[in-house]
């Protein structure tokens, strides 16, 4: 695990690791995984946080006082609050959704787990996702944290992202190639 998590030498995974070995050493990494949670479930659900996020032009002592209150109201432990200040006053706040997924890739390495991403035209089923993942495990001989995302641009077929490695069996990339040799 160590040699892997070294791998994480930028910014964001320098600050991913941090706050990874502070919850290791305080024994405290299931409520920062779950606050990390509830943070990526922003993200994806409120257009408004992410621009709270990305705006260079919201100053630090005002974005200082949502964090304050975003953690009184979502329940943050207080070492996570603490590290979410602090990459604001660093001025590495717009960083932080990358953060959450070094952060996330950190742990799956600890817990020796490979993480995947399956890009699909359309919605499948839980049993259908479950069969994926048990294949993809065997595979690769680890448990597989494998995350679905919905792409109707693909008209069909898939994308499989492991590691550095991509499988693209979609209709998009097939005609996108036939069009390139005409």
């Amino acid at each position: 695990m160590e040699n892997q998590a070294n791998s994480f030498s930028n910014v964001t995974g320098r600050y991913a690791k941090s706050i990874f070995q502070l919850a290791n050493e305080k024994k405290i990494m299931n409520e920062v995984e779950k606050n990390f949670l509830q943070i990526n479930s922003l993200f994806s659900d409120s257009k408004d946080f992410v621009k709270f996020v990305t705006n260079p032009t919201i100053q630090k002592n005002t974005r200082l006082k949502i964090i304050e209150n975003l953690s009184s109201k979502l329940n943050f432990n207080s070492y996570f609050t603490n590290f979410l200040k602090l990459i604001n006053e660093k001025g590495r706040f717009f960083y932080l959704e990358r953060i959450i997924k070094d952060f996330f890739s950190i742990l799956s390495i600890s817990k020796g787990e490979i993480s995947a991403e399956l890009i699909v035209a359309n919605e499948i089923s839980e049993d259908r996702k479950n069969d994926i993942k048990r294949d993809l495990s065997l595979i690769y001989k680890k448990d597989m944290k494998l995350n679905f995302i919905i792409d109707p641009s693909l008209i069909s077929g898939s994308i499989l992202k492991v590691g550095s490695k991509m499988i693209d069996s979609s209709a998009k990339s097939k005609f996108n190639r036939i069009l390139n040799n005409i």
